[in-house]
This record gives structure tokens, sequence and C-alpha cells, in this order.
């Protein structure tokens, strides 16, 4: 990536912020008909079996669970290109005490076992630069930092636990056990969206109004 200002920088993860929370908005709202759905499977009024029929509402279920899916992986995807700027625009402005590289702020998300815990670091440290030394600012982050990373972790484990479970059901059992971690994993992700929306919006905001060109001279 070609090097840019720093208001530049910021500019691009304002974009990029607004971007990340109207796909969270959206998602949260795809996720709540994917939930309805995913009851009704689990009361056999809806189904995605391979044998039933793709018409009426098991074809709009089916809709559904994949706009849902898309949207949930075109998040994650900005929401990283989101980190990467965050990470970068305080390695531009030269903040003490961050220590990872906009790359491994990303990569950390990728890396087995590793991502339970080190993407957190590096977000809680693109929190604490992006704010500067406002102690109120960090204690309120430390609260949400752990909220937010709380329900991503769960929603990482009960997320593998489901595609599994899933790729294993051959009874009816086993698939009515699916279906209940896949209502688990949404209900999770309904209260990770907020979180990450919240937690996007206050460092974008921070970087914007305290993480300016002068702290690059500091």
């Amino acid at each position: 990536m070609t090097d840019m200002t720093m208001g530049e920088g910021i500019a691009l993860l304002q974009r990029r912020g607004k971007l990340v929370k109207g796909l969270l908005v959206a998602g949260f709202f795809m996720l709540i008909l994917a939930l309805v759905g995913q009851v009704a499977e689990l009361d056999g009024l809806v189904s995605l079996d391979e044998r039933a029929p793709a018409e009426g509402l098991n074809a709009l279920y089916l809709g559904v669970s994949v706009a849902d899916l898309g949207l949930a992986l075109t998040t994650n995807v900005v929401f990283c290109m989101w980190i990467y700027r965050a990470a970068a625009n305080v390695k531009a402005a030269r903040v003490p005490g961050f220590t990872f590289t906009p790359a491994w702020a990303v990569g950390w998300h990728f890396v087995p076992i590793a991502n339970f815990f080190r993407p957190f670091q590096a977000m809680r440290q693109i929190w604490n630069a992006s704010h500067g030394g406002d102690g109120a600012s960090r204690y309120r982050g430390e609260l949400l930092l752990i909220g937010w990373w709380g329900a991503w972790s769960f929603s990482l484990a009960v997320g593998a636990v489901l595609t599994a479970a899933t790729i294993d059901a051959n009874s009816a059992a086993e698939e009515r056990e699916a279906i209940l971690l896949a209502i688990l994993y949404s209900i999770t992700n309904l209260i990770l969206y907020p979180l990450g929306w919240r937690l996007v919006d206050r460092i974008t905001t921070a970087q914007r109004e305290r993480l300016t060109s002068a702290q690059i001279f500091s």
C-alpha cells in the first residue's frame, strides 16, 4: 500500500469504519431472520435437507441462510481491512507502546490457538494508542474490549463445533443438535455485532479526534 499522510489514513479509516458499521447493522437484522428460520427448523416447519423441496418457506429460509453467510464473510473481510488501517495509523503516529505491525494485527486472527488471545492484545493496544492518556476512556474501553472479545471467542468456538456437528450429522438426533448449535451461534452473534459496532465507532472517532499528525513528532 502506498504511503499516506495521517489525514489520508484517518479518512480511509473513517470510510472503512462506516462500511463495517453498515454491514454489522445489516448482518444483525439478517441474523434475526436466520434465527427465526432456525427455530422454525427445530420445530419441523422448514428444512434445508436436500430431500426437502426447495420451495415456499424452505426456499425463503435457504435464501436467508445464504445471505447471512455472505454478509458474515463480507463483514469479516472489511473488519480486517479496518483493523489494518487503524493499526497503520497508530504505527504512523509512532505512539509509544504499540508493538504490533498492521499485518500482524490482522494476521493473528488466522493463527490457531493464538487467535484466542493475540488479536485481543492488538485491539487493546490500538484502543489505548487511539485514546491517548485518557484514563476514563481506557477503563470504559477495557470493559467493551472484554465483552467484545468474549463474545467473539465464544462465537469462534461454537462455530467450529457447529461446522463439525453439521458435517457429521447422520441421524435425526444429531441433526437436532446441529440446529441447536446454530441457534446458539446466532444468539451469540446478536450480542457480538452491537459490541463490534461500538468498538469500531469508538476507535474511529478517537483516531479522528486525538491521533493528530502532531503526534508523529512526539
